[in-house]
């Protein structure tokens, strides 16, 4: 699904590109182009697929087998800080996140659809960990 929603946005033209990528979580559902990738990927129009396409359009999504968020965000020099306000920001928590995925290189994209889709405690936690386990001492 993740693989389908992403094709689908690269295939939009740059204007309709750069409108989503310009559009906030709370609006996206209200730009045509949203309403194209709905459309060339037969996905449901839901928060779940809304949050999904509002990651993908600014991830820098891994060609072959890239790594998982929190190794991405980990690579990209984001520090425990940030990655502990995405985890406690409440409904400005997928903001703060993409925020710091756009730093992010070659993250796998199954990582980040799972984690906008099932975006809640358990993924914000999950996130953490990983973030947290993948450090070096």
């Amino acid at each position: 699904m993740y693989e389908k929603i992403y094709e689908a946005y690269r295939r939009l033209s740059k204007g309709d590109q750069a409108e989503l990528k310009r559009a906030s979580l709370k609006n996206i559902g209200d730009i045509p182009a949203y309403f194209k990738v709905i459309k060339m990927t037969g996905c449901k129009d839901t928060e779940q697929t809304q949050r999904v396409i509002f990651l993908l359009v600014h991830t820098d999504v891994a060609e072959e087998e890239g790594v998982g968020v929190g190794v991405a965000l980990l690579e990209a020099g984001v520090n425990l800080r940030n990655v502990q306000q995405i985890v406690r920001s409440g409904d400005n928590s997928i903001d703060y996140l993409k925020r710091q995925i756009v730093r992010c290189k070659n993250i796998n994209i199954n990582s980040i659809g799972r984690i906008a889709q099932y975006w809640g405690d358990h993924a914000r936690r999950e996130l953490l960990k990983e973030f947290i386990l993948n450090q070096k001492d």
